[in-house]
């Protein structure tokens, strides 16, 4: 609401007064709008989710970043490559041998995957021949609710 000022005389009913008061009571309006505006503002600020969701690339790159920094690096050792002829042949036996126990493991593989093949089969079979037995003698036996 506007309040006149107490003003003396002509000036009270003068229209620049009148476009003068109109005036100030806007900047008073606009004024607490801007307050409010700029204190809303400034609680977004505050909050992290602003940011994710207005600047979502860049949250994404801090967030790489801070997590290369905290990460610990891992730490290479200096390894001994002087290696003895001894240490040659040796490994060379080790791996001989292991391409024979490969045979075995690829012989193994096959049949426990033939194994699971046939045991499932079986299951399958048990499961139907149940279902059939429990089918007809469901289908035989008189209803329940006869006396």
């Amino acid at each position: 609401m506007l309040q006149r000022p107490a003003v003396m005389g002509s000036m009270q009913n003068s229209p620049d007064t009148d476009a003068i008061l109109r005036r100030m009571e806007e900047v008073r309006c606009d004024l607490d709008e801007g307050a409010h505006e700029i204190a809303e503002s400034a609680r977004d600020m505050g909050q992290w989710r602003h940011y994710v969701r207005n600047y979502p690339w860049v949250c994404v790159g801090v967030a790489w970043a801070v997590g290369y920094v905290i990460v610990p690096r891992r730490r290479l050792g200096v390894r001994k490559v002087n290696r003895t002829l001894d240490e040659v042949a040796d490994h060379s036996r080790l791996l001989t041998q292991s391409q024979k126990t490969s045979v075995k493991g690829v012989r193994t593989a096959v049949l426990m995957f033939a194994g699971n093949l046939l045991w499932r089969g079986a299951m399958s079979y048990a499961t139907r021949q149940a279902n059939q037995y429990l089918a007809a003698r469901s289908a035989n036996s008189p209803p329940e609710d006869q006396p």
